[in-house]
């Protein structure tokens, strides 16, 4: 990230002071209409929202874009220059690379590519190492093993949601009580390091049966 993107991040996480916020992450075609519907929902009861909305493709993040202008949403578009204003409800990430930054500035992060059947889930540890608070939807193919994973290490580490439903009162439940945010965050970050800790002693583990002891005769 060039040092310009990171002072674009840096005043962001100023303006994001004053500000209720969560994000959306990894988000295909399909996906939008879950989060759009979310974000309408949670603006009645939170005036001071903002859904920041990260596209899994940029490509097809022309198409949200568009799609929100036509509806007349207040929107900003990174990296167009937009910037936010008091009135700004949507942030559009539409870039790569940028997904780290913007985890480390948001308190809470649904990682899509799991509310279609058609899809398998995303990566969920880099939002956790974070310490966002981490919800997903029912579909997380692959990497349900992580999922189940970490809830086993700490059962506030990550919040599957089973359909639109759970996810809007989850939010909304995160957005109206800070103890509870910072709860699942702490858990998700707890949960994060104490795998981490596992996945490296088990390698130092293998190291020392089939590498390290050979050397050393």
């Amino acid at each position: 990230m060039s040092m310009n993107s990171l002072k674009d991040v840096e005043d962001l996480r100023l303006q994001l002071r004053h500000r209720l916020a969560w994000m959306a992450s990894s988000i295909h075609v399909g996906e939008y209409e879950v989060i759009l519907r979310a974000h309408k929902e949670l603006l009645q009861s939170h005036k001071n929202l903002l859904t920041v909305i990260v596209p899994r493709h940029p490509e097809h993040g022309e198409e949200i874009i568009q799609r929100l202008t036509n509806e007349g949403f207040d929107i900003a578009v990174r990296p167009d220059g937009s910037k936010l204003t008091s009135t700004t409800n949507i942030y559009v990430v539409n870039t790569l690379g940028e997904l780290r930054e913007f985890y480390r500035l948001m308190p809470i992060a649904v990682v899509g590519g799991s509310f279609l059947p058609t899809l398998a889930g995303h990566n969920i540890s880099e939002a956790m190492a974070s310490g966002c608070a981490v919800l997903t939807g029912p579909h997380t193919g692959h990497f349900s093993h992580m999922v189940s994973a970490m809830q086993r290490l700490n059962a506030l580490s990550v919040l599957q949601v089973s359909n639109e439903s759970e996810l809007i009162k989850a939010l909304h439940q995160l957005l109206s009580d800070p103890v509870v945010l910072e709860a699942r965050r702490l858990a998700a970050k707890q949960a994060f390091s104490a795998m981490s800790s596992g996945v490296l002693a088990h390698v130092w583990i293998q190291l020392d049966r089939f590498i390290l002891r050979r050397l050393s005769v």
